[in-house]
């Protein structure tokens, strides 16, 4: 089953601040804020195998925002949505990111299911994220390398010469 990513505020998907809450059968209130709905659907993203996609996925939602800054994910195996009696539907993006909105998926959910998604994410799922100083240098490459249309490529151009020359390791 493939792996799926949701960009959330990490510091909302601490397992270790999760656990009274799950050891009652319950889940914290905090995490759900970032699993943010429209017609009942939850946008996600799919990971090819071993996750070379991920940075490229965090990437593309950032560029849609007003700033580049430190982007937390959660990364959950798709074989959880059956028991919680959730669809996936493929649906194309609407990022900037013409490639990576090839990955996105759209979540059929309820309240209910919502919730139980939390749960199963807090207890099965693991979160990341990636630094500020590393989207930076992602958005530099994707200029460089195209993959950021043109119409912000102005928006963004500063990043060039901030990041040209620096090799930055990955910040996961």
């Amino acid at each position: 089953m493939p792996l799926l990513l949701r960009t959330v505020k990490q510091h909302r998907w601490h397992k270790e601040a999760a656990a009274p809450f799950l050891a009652n059968d319950d889940v914290p209130a905090d995490p759900v804020q970032d699993l943010r709905t429209t017609k009942n659907l939850l946008s996600v993203y799919e990971v090819a195998p071993d996750g070379p996609n991920i940075e490229r996925i965090v990437r593309a939602v950032a560029i849609g925002g007003d700033n580049i800054a430190n982007m937390g994910y959660v990364v959950f195996d798709s074989g959880l949505l059956p028991a919680a009696s959730i669809e996936i539907r493929e649906s194309k993006g609407t990022t900037p990111d013409e490639g990576a909105n090839a990955w996105h998926r759209d979540l059929v959910v309820s309240g209910n299911k919502l919730v139980a998604l939390t749960k199963a994410i807090l207890r099965h799922g693991e979160s990341g994220a990636v630094l500020t100083v590393r989207l930076r240098q992602l958005v530099a490459d994707g200029i460089r390398d195209g993959q950021i249309p043109e119409k912000l490529r102005k928006k963004f151009r500063f990043l060039t010469s901030e990041t040209s020359g620096g090799n930055l390791e990955k910040q996961m």
